[in-house]
């Protein structure tokens, strides 16, 4: 901050990212906020921060608003389920589909919830050794339908284990609900589970003409991450995607500040010194921001009246009923 800052690009999680905000607020700062969720698992949304009325929020949501409430219901509504059973790892904040289970609750579904902890084989393991065997098969009719909300790695794990441990039948079909599925995960999930499986995940389209795709206004992006033919750009992280095209918004934004010629030099800022006064192109830097987007590696990164980011994709894979552990996955 001594030497001037211009905006601050963090991805981080959400206590951290409320203490920068403050600061952000404060000094007048750009932030643009890229939520990052622990070990993979499906994102909760970040708790507000309180602010002085009237002020402006200078942070600026780069993903988009979580909808996996939204997502969730339309899908187990499109299959007609009634009854099913919800699993979700330790590092997800269940409070996140809240709004999801009221709303299940109004519409007369029977939906169970069950933590899924970090090890997964005892937790098998205890089921075996406390339930009788009549309990044990309703357990099993009760897991013919389940949704996961897991990080890729504890879904693994844990369709492995209870395919392995034989509680789930081939008439089973389990959706796994989770914004970061790369295909690999993808592929490994369908080749460990049987029954029928649908994945949801975020989807980032791009153009089919390969000019478009590379070239963006006033940068170039990295020919192997914006080819769909090359697998790096299948394996990008999205917090990651995001970053990139957080980089390539705030360049743009310098370079027209420059072209306007409507810059502000970069004021050396103090947390300590009480005399400290905010940057004073701040605002201005805020609103340019604001009013222009990039296209890159997310589709095309704007942002609307409340600072956040409202283009989201979402994308529904799957497979049908069968034995055969190779099959294919359909959108």
């Amino acid at each position: 901050m001594n030497r001037g800052i211009l905006a601050l690009v963090t991805s981080i999680g959400c206590m951290s990212a409320g203490s920068i905000q403050t600061l952000a607020n404060a000094m007048h700062i750009p932030h643009l906020f890229i939520q990052r969720s622990p070990a993979g698992s499906p994102r909760s949304d970040c708790p507000p921060t309180s602010r002085v009325p009237g002020t402006d929020d200078y942070t600026l949501m780069v993903r988009p608003p979580i909808y996996l409430n939204d997502v969730i219901m339309q899908v187990v509504s499109e299959y007609s389920w009634q009854k099913f059973i919800i699993f979700y790892d330790s590092d997800f904040d269940i409070r996140g589909i809240e709004d999801f289970l009221d709303r299940s609750s109004q519409q007369g579904m029977d939906v169970s919830l069950q933590k899924v902890e970090s090890n997964i084989n005892m937790m098998i393991t205890s089921l075996f050794r406390t339930m009788r065997v009549e309990e044990l098969h309703r357990y099993r009719d009760t897991l013919r339908r389940a949704v996961l909300f897991m990080s890729p790695a504890t879904a693994k794990a844990f369709i492995t284990e209870v395919v392995e441990t034989n509680l789930v039948a081939f008439d089973c079909h389990w959706i796994l609900i989770n914004e970061e599925i790369s295909d690999y995960d993808l592929q490994e999930l369908v080749m460990k589970s049987i029954g029928r499986l649908t994945l949801v995940r975020q989807t980032f389209p791009m153009p089919q003409n390969a000019s478009q795709r590379c070239v963006k206004h006033n940068h170039r992006i990295n020919n192997s991450l914006c080819d769909p033919k090359n697998p790096r750009s299948h394996q990008l992280e999205i917090t990651n995607r995001y970053i990139y095209d957080s980089v390539l918004l705030l360049a743009n934004t310098f370079h027209r500040k420059l072209e306007d010629r409507k810059w502000h030099s970069m004021a050396s800022l103090s947390c300590i010194r009480k005399n400290t006064k905010p940057w004073q192109g701040g605002k201005s830097m805020l609103d340019t921001i604001k009013k222009n987007g990039v296209s890159g590696l997310t589709s095309f990164l704007e942002f609307d009246d409340n600072g956040s980011n409202p283009n989201i994709f979402f994308e529904i894979l799957g497979t049908n009923y069968g034995e055969d552990r190779g099959r294919g996955v359909t959108r």
